[in-house]
């Protein structure tokens, strides 16, 4: 495969005076630049990238200390060695350090080459002399540039380094991965700092006690973002999780109220999800309102409408959300979810478990359409769900996935009825 150099052709320089420039070009006699994309041999991440990894690109994986950035990046030099020489330096680790846990991973090919080279001067050298598919930096924290006297990890040193990384990799046409720790919040400076200069900002996102780890694209210059891929922590390393619908689902057997199903977006994929709530009479002077993988100020905003609306005595409890299987989203598709999984808690009823519940909630109770519904009903069907629940808006394009008879479109809190 190679590392399919991309060359980009500078134009002539033109003097005008004691000026230099680049003379504009229409946009129309632009030629598109072509590269063929290298595949990382692993299905989930090449989407995310956007279809694989571009020649000459820069791109940066951040996530909290210990979250499994380099056994990712180890998954992913496992596949990428069958193509050639992949260059793994390390500035944490020693490289026998490396060498064990690759072995503990089954990872054992003359092609993966490993060092512990600190200086990005050295390293950039030691690209062009070895000129492997792919660079991986693990992590940029420990990377120095040789003139500065400032320690690894300060923000000079960090975008400097990387600035040295950047021209390396568009001189050469070989992709460097950087690899950069960050805080939950990304206060530390890290990732944070560098996004800017990358093509590609890559998020490993998980908890140590939770054997599922996502990496997310937030910023892609040769793709679109948003998109994620799921893995499961093994002893072999990560496995990719291909399945995706049953795994923020529990067993449909299970009934019981507080708990309903719907489908968010994963940037181009719809992943069914089950939104849980519990409402509990509150023992203190205030209520509480606790979410976990959901908007807490939704879940409040929700719990207000529902009062004001449908006569819910909520002032007086607690209530606690929660988005199975550890996902976290953001999205207002989930309002009637939420909506119903609070309101079924606190009547204790059970919501029919192969129903789905989609839309978004205004203040005034009004819900409001949403988009990529198809989408959204095919990973609902792939999972189980005979009838829906959405927005009137959205009636038309259920029709073609759901029988009349099972889609209910409402456009207000008030027409769920008892449910």
């Amino acid at each position: 495969m190679g590392n399919g150099g991309a060359r980009f052709e500078t134009p002539a320089v033109v003097r005008s005076h004691d000026r230099r420039y680049a003379p504009p070009v229409p946009i129309t006699q632009v030629e598109e630049s072509k590269w063929d994309r290298i595949s990382t041999g692993l299905s989930e991440i090449d989407l995310v990238l956007g279809g694989g990894i571009v020649p000459g690109s820069l791109i940066l994986i951040g996530g909290e200390p210990g979250v499994g950035k380099s056994t990712l990046v180890l998954e992913m030099a496992r596949e990428i060695v069958r193509a050639g020489k992949v260059l793994y330096i390390s500035g944490e680790e020693s490289a026998a350090q490396i060498a064990l846990r690759a072995k503990r991973m089954g990872i054992e090919d003359k092609n993966l080459l490993l060092s512990s080279e600190i200086y990005a001067e050295n390293i950039s050298a030691m690209l062009t002399d070895t000129n492997p598919v792919v660079l991986f930096v693990d992590s940029i924290q420990t990377i120095l540039k040789e003139n500065l006297v400032n320690q690894a990890g300060t923000v000079t040193q960090l975008r400097e380094s990387t600035q040295v990384f950047l021209e390396t990799a568009k001189r050469t046409g070989i992709p460097i991965f950087l690899t950069g720790h960050i805080t939950k919040e990304g206060l530390i400076a890290g990732p944070k700092v560098l996004e800017h200069l990358v093509d590609t900002v890559l998020y490993f996102e998980g908890d140590r006690v939770n054997y599922y780890r996502i990496l997310r694209a937030v910023k892609n210059r040769f793709g679109a973002v948003g998109d994620t891929a799921i893995f499961e922590m093994v002893a072999g390393g990560l496995k990719q999780v291909t399945d995706r619908n049953s795994l923020f689902v529990t067993s449909h057997s299970e009934e019981r109220s507080g708990s309903v199903i719907s489908s968010v977006m994963e940037g181009s994929r719809a992943i069914a999800v089950e939104v849980q709530a519990l409402v509990t009479k509150s023992s203190f002077g205030q209520a509480r309102r606790m979410a976990e993988g959901l908007d807490n100020r939704r879940v409040i905003l929700l719990a207000a409408v529902l009062e004001k609306y449908l006569g819910l005595a909520l002032s007086q409890s607690d209530i606690f959300s929660n988005l199975a299987g550890g996902l976290t989203i953001d999205e207002p598709s989930l309002d009637l979810a939420i909506a119903v999984a609070i309101g079924s808690s606190f009547k204790e009823r059970v919501a029919p478990r192969n129903t789905a519940y989609l839309g978004e909630v205004g203040l005034s109770g009004e819900v409001r359409p949403i988009g990529q519904m198809a989408l959204r009903l095919k990973a609902l069907a792939g999972v189980g769900i005979e009838s829906v629940v959405i927005p009137s808006g959205n009636k038309e394009e259920a029709l073609s996935l759901f029988p009349a008879n099972k889609i209910k479109a409402i456009g207000h809190l008030k027409d769920l009825g008892d449910w």
